[in-house]
């Protein structure tokens, strides 16, 4: 690939996000979600006006997103603000739905150029990956929290419930499926489109409703990398006090950037997590990691 221009990156990026997001819901609601994402974020990043999304329903993997080339003379570095924004904005209107990988499956649907691509734009994928993943366990430890209530006011929520889709069952006319194909096409009552959905994600939904399936947990993701002696060392410090980055360094004799390197390890399997931009502290599974090894030293 040469010369990767904005509009061309822009117009990929918004592409690979309509996918993730459309295997996550539906067309429809990416349509929607990445629509109003782009009209909210004109009001900083003016240039998204050259930004041109069919409302309409579009069919499987095909989208209608065309970006002007009036874009190609924004500063990259502005442009990658731009490209990290909507990427967060998206993946906050997704909320649960998102999914743990939300940024894994992005860059897969994107391919390994534009993926370099972005990073060339100053956008950080790592770090929004690691936030990403902060705000999954926030969701989970929300949801559990509700569960435990449920019994007592489904009714309530029940009248608070919030249609994502913006129609209901009531609304469909008919339904077509082509042999082959992934998706199945929704028609209204006038025979129009009304929307498309992704039957992979409609068998997995059903599967693990009826099996009591809760779906994949970080555990069953993490990378099985090994916990060195300090890196032990570090979540042994901040499990028995709280200390700033400069005395962490100090008390296990290593740089800055080592430390650095250590955390950003650390987070990657779950065992620190962001709480702000610099600040981390010990998860639920880095915590089990010191009590397990704590039994294996008795």
């Amino acid at each position: 690939m040469g010369k990767v221009t904005n509009s061309f990156l822009l117009e990929a990026v918004l592409k690979a996000l309509y996918n993730v997001a459309g295997r996550r819901t539906s067309s429809r609601f990416a349509d929607k979600t990445i629509g109003s994402t782009i009209k909210t974020l004109e009001e900083t990043y003016d240039f998204l006006k050259y930004v041109r999304l069919n409302e309409q329903v579009s069919i499987g993997n095909n989208v209608d997103i065309d970006v002007s080339s009036a874009i190609d003379y924004v500063e990259p570095n502005i442009l990658g603000k731009a490209i990290e924004s909507i990427i967060r904005v998206v993946y906050t209107d997704l909320d649960e739905d998102a999914g743990l990988y939300f940024i894994a499956e992005l860059k897969k649907f994107a391919g390994d150029e534009i993926t370099s691509e972005i990073g060339n734009y100053n956008v950080d994928l790592a770090q929004l990956q690691l936030e990403q993943h902060h705000f999954y366990r926030r969701i989970e430890r929300k949801k559990s929290i509700s569960e435990s209530d449920e019994d007592d006011d489904v009714s309530v929520k029940k009248k608070q419930a919030i249609n994502k889709l913006g129609y209901t069952w009531g609304n469909v006319s008919s339904w077509k499926h082509e042999s082959g194909s992934n998706y199945c096409t929704l028609y209204d009552k006038q025979g129009k489109v009304l929307d498309t959905l992704n039957l992979d994600t409609i068998i997995q939904n059903y599967v693990e409703q009826l099996s009591g399936y809760a779906g994949a947990t970080p555990s069953e993701y993490e990378d099985k990398i090994e916990v060195y002696e300090k890196e032990y060392q570090l979540l042994e410090l901040m499990y028995n006090r709280d200390m700033d980055a400069e005395s962490a360094a100090a008390a296990l004799n290593i740089t800055q950037d080592e430390l650095n390197e250590m955390i950003q390890k650390l987070a990657k399997i779950q065992m620190l997590q962001y709480i702000s931009y610099d600040t981390v502290e010990l998860t639920e599974t880095g915590m089990s990691y010191l009590s397990k090894k704590e039994k294996t030293k008795q």
